[in-house]
């Protein structure tokens, strides 16, 4: 895979690219084998440059998937943002290979200043920025949609989703 067509990478130079990516471990990761686990506090973030992951939930009523993803992507990095444990499952469904960033050691580089850390950061917030954006944008579509009697039930929902940052 060329580096350059990862959205996480863009921006880059090659020597930043080489640089950043000199730091990960490489994995090949085989079929059926999770590699994010939900409520686990995540430790790693793996950007996936060959193959597909299920993102998935184990609820009281069982797994419920959320998506089949194929790379070029990225998993674990909401756990790095949020400081949170790991939000959902996310398991292979295809041999995957990834570069695999330790958080500690990316929140060294960034402490240390290293500028391709630092855009790939910025690439990966920019990635959950519009994934929030398109969240908001469902929410009020389903404002739009529902009895008033379940209204509520929403707000507290979008409450609960977005915190200080709720504005619906």
């Amino acid at each position: 895979m060329n580096y350059k067509h990862f959205r996480s990478f863009q921006y880059l130079d090659q020597t930043q690219l080489q640089n950043f990516v000199s730091a990960c471990q490489r994995l090949i990761i085989p079929p059926g084998e999770q590699i994010v686990q939900q409520n686990s506090q995540g430790k790693k973030i793996f950007f996936i440059l060959e193959g597909e992951v299920r993102v998935f939930l184990d609820t009281p009523t069982g797994e419920k998937e959320l998506a089949q993803v194929v790379a070029p992507t990225v998993v674990g990095e909401i756990s790095f943002f949020s400081g949170e444990p790991n939000s959902a499952n996310v398991k292979t469904v295809t041999q995957v290979r990834a570069l695999v960033m330790p958080f500690e050691v990316l929140r060294q580089r960034l402490q240390q200043g290293d500028a391709a850390s630092s855009m790939v950061v910025l690439n990966m917030g920019e990635a959950i920025a519009q994934r929030a954006s398109a969240m908001t944008r469902k929410i009020s579509d389903l404002y739009c949609s529902q009895p008033d009697t379940q209204l509520t039930e929403l707000q507290s929902t979008t409450k609960a989703l977005f915190g200080e940052w709720s504005f619906l």
